[in-house]
């Protein structure tokens, strides 16, 4: 069983990651830290995927937390129209003056990914001449990256037909999650060209050390402008090398000399060197402890075994090191102190080793490890490792805590007041209906209280049904009684629910209320749950429209409207039409709607597009139709110019289509409100009240599009 065990603990001992590797599936960690994102399908969208990532790592991969150099690149092109987009070209230089192509030795998970798949044991093809010129077609493409889409303004060229790396940590990563399944419906000829790509660059990986970096990577291209003044790297002490070429023979990389454009900068050349001439620059934290050099002991004419003594100045590197271990690790002896006595009758004192002294036995490893701490090398080694663990824990516990949920509120049910809305004497529950909620805590006594129903009723008249509003009278009232002076005010006219709070419900308690402090509060709920709350201050200020306006717009982007519910009124700028031309669901009202939400590069919206307008045409005015596309996606300008210089499947321009054209924004996200995921196409139909009768998450044929219209037509 010992035997089995000391070949377990040899195997381990011998296939132990290094350092450089360490550091890779660190990086490939903390690149994509929302470890949850795999499970729930989702991507993160928070603050920090507003920062470029110095790796090539997919903006759309589940787990990422951060932003690609290179997709950041190509949209800032896309976008910045005559102006240089300064911050990512800023960051690439950063970049580049602190690390170079470092960055691809050390921190790209996808430079780690094709070097795992380099392991696989085949017969490998080796670098030559031909390869080494292949290598230069990635500043062909690096060309190509950057002309693209500064003159076809938002095609992100290499993102959108090439990138292996999206395809296999986004693409793939959202489709394996059961989650997303409805974007199986998205899929057109361009993922299958990136899949084909993708199966050859992991296939040539197999054969090729990094194939892809070699020949394709258009960030390797841009780190690689910076080799020669990058702060770190390796450099060759040109005084001490001899020109041996053992380097560039072991380097899997089409280098011509150490440190060149097309150098990872991994560093194992560094123990290859037999007179180490090779080193880390810019960084002591690198450097081993060196020893004297294994000098060739030979005589005149004799030639050097070179590679030997590379090994042999290799092992050397760590010989301080150990030779402190050993000495740690050698046992203290016990001296026996002997008095012994000459003839002249004088005594003499020896010493004898006898062996371990126990008193003072310490264990070996322990001292192994105390010498280690007595290096500087070695503690800042230690401290930068624990800062690293630190960051990374934090990091993974940070981004896969569970959301933030809305406050909820109990459900509760309070007795009415006569108005436009209800009769005296009803029962209101707050389950009631699916709209949004707006809670306006007042009594007749507070002057500041009763003030804030002139704000509610100008909301009420503004928001055109789509919003309930309630005011809940204070649970003490005054002698006047609340009816009459509702009736009193006029206040029975409005489409407001007046009712009475009481003390077994002490609704106002529920929203934070102190009833011993009479204010007005405004509550704005989303499906029971809390989104926004009003005039909970210090002072006692009624809200105003505008600001209950805010409440609702918030709670909006928190509710996903279904079939049978009010679509809610949004207003959007339009394309193909007069500047500053809007689209109004509002106006749409009196006739069958259809909304088609859609993007640019989306093949399946772009392929039925041609049956909406047939099918609109085909009714001639008698219903409304709007296409809206993502506000995620390219920026306005850059839709525009699509639809200016581009035709359908059957060769119609799209700027000559009579569909209304719009533009979805973040603030709204009406796609979302209406149940949208994050698969596209989307088709929804509303009847001539404004209600949602049709939802088909990805395509709808001509047929299903006629049968919608036709069956909210007859509500």
């Amino acid at each position: 069983m010992k035997k089995f065990f000391a070949k377990v603990k040899d195997w381990f001992i011998a296939h132990k990651p290094t350092k450089r590797r360490l550091i890779q599936v660190y990086a490939a960690l903390l690149y994509n830290a929302q470890l949850k994102g795999f499970v729930t399908g989702k991507i993160y969208t928070g603050d920090t995927k507003k920062m470029c990532l110095p790796g090539l790592n997919c903006y759309s991969c589940p787990g990422a937390v951060g932003a690609c150099p290179l997709g950041a690149l190509q949209d800032s092109l896309s976008q910045s129209g005559t102006r240089a987009p300064a911050y990512i070209f800023g960051i690439l230089i950063l970049f580049g003056l602190l690390l170079g192509r470092i960055i691809c030795g050390f921190l790209c998970p996808f430079g780690l990914i094709q070097e795992l798949l380099y392991k696989i044991r085949t017969p490998k093809l080796r670098k030559s001449r031909f390869t080494r010129i292949l290598s230069y077609f990635k500043y062909v493409l690096l060309v190509i990256v950057i002309a693209i889409p500064i003159i076809y303004a938002g095609i992100p060229s290499f993102c959108k037909y090439v990138c292996p790396a999206g395809t296999m940590e986004g693409a793939l990563g959202l489709l394996a999650n059961i989650n997303n399944s409805d974007f199986f419906g998205m899929l057109g000829y361009l993922f299958t060209w990136k899949f084909c790509v993708l199966v050859v660059v992991v296939v040539a990986s197999v054969f090729i050390y990094r194939f892809f970096c070699r020949f394709i990577c258009p960030l390797g291209a841009i780190y690689s402008l910076f080799c020669r003044i990058s702060l770190l790297g390796v450099k060759l002490d040109k005084n001490k090398c001899i020109d041996c070429g053992l380097c560039i023979q072991g380097c899997k990389m089409d280098i011509k000399h150490v440190g060149d454009h097309e150098c990872i900068q991994c560093g194992e050349c560094i123990a290859m060197c037999p007179v180490q001439a090779i080193s880390w620059k810019g960084s002591q934290l690198f450097v081993k402890n060196t020893a004297p050099l294994a000098q060739p002991a030979v005589a005149e004419g004799e030639k050097v075994d070179l590679l030997n003594l590379s090994k042999a100045n290799a092992n050397l590197a760590v010989t301080p090191a150990a030779a402190e271990t050993a000495v740690a690790e050698a046992p203290e002896q016990e001296v026996l102190v002997k008095e012994e006595t000459q003839d002249n009758g004088e005594a003499v004192v020896s010493e004898q080793e006898v062996g371990e002294k126990p008193a003072k036995k310490r264990s070996g490893r322990l001292q192994a490890v105390a010498a280690a701490f007595k290096r500087p090398r070695f503690v800042v080694e230690f401290v930068a490792w624990v800062v690293a663990t630190a960051v990374l824990l934090t990091a993974l516990i940070v981004y896969n805590l569970p959301e933030k949920e809305h406050n909820t509120v109990p459900d509760f049910t309070l007795t009415t007041y006569g108005s436009a809305a209800t009769a005296s004497g009803e029962k209101y529950s707050s389950k009631e209906g699916s709209k949004i909620k707006v809670y306006y805590f007042w009594r007749t006594d507070n002057e500041v209280s009763v003030q804030g129903i002139d704000g509610l009723k100008t909301f009420v008249e503004q928001s055109y049904g789509e919003v309930d509003v309630i005011a809940v009278h204070s649970i003490y009232k005054d002698t006047r009684d609340v009816q009459a002076f509702i009736d009193g005010k006029g206040w029975n006219d409005y489409n407001i629910v007046f009712a009475q709070d009481d003390m077994e419900t002490n609704a106002y308690s529920l929203y934070g209320g102190d009833i011993s402090v009479p204010k007005p509060i405004t509550a704005i709920m989303s499906e029971n749950k809390l989104i926004k709350l009003l005039g909970n201050g210090k002072d006692a200020v009624a809200p105003s429209a505008e600001e209950i306006k805010e409440g609702v717009a918030a709670a909006k982007r928190n509710t996903v409207f279904k079939v049978g519910d009010l679509c809610p009124l949004f207003t959007l700028d339009c394309y193909n039409a007069e500047e500053g031309a809007k689209y109004s669901v509002l106006e749409s009202r009196g006739k069958v709607t259809v909304l088609n939400f859609w993007y640019t590069d989306c093949d399946p919206c772009k392929a039925e597009l041609p049956e909406f307008e047939k099918v609109y045409e085909d009714y001639a005015g008698q219903i409304n139709m709007a296409v809206i596309h993502s506000y995620s996606a390219i920026p306005s300008s850059g839709v525009q110019h699509f639809l200016d210089n581009n035709s359908d499947k059957n060769g119609k321009k799209w700027n000559s289509y009579t569909l209304t054209f719009a533009q979805d924004t973040e603030e709204l996200n009406t796609y979302a409100m209406l149940g949208g995921k994050r698969a596209y196409p989307m088709t929804v139909v509303l009847d001539k009240e404004g209600r949602i009768t049709f939802v088909k998450a990805g395509s709808c044929s001509e047929k299903d599009l006629r049968e919608a219209i036709e069956n909210a037509g007859k509500n």
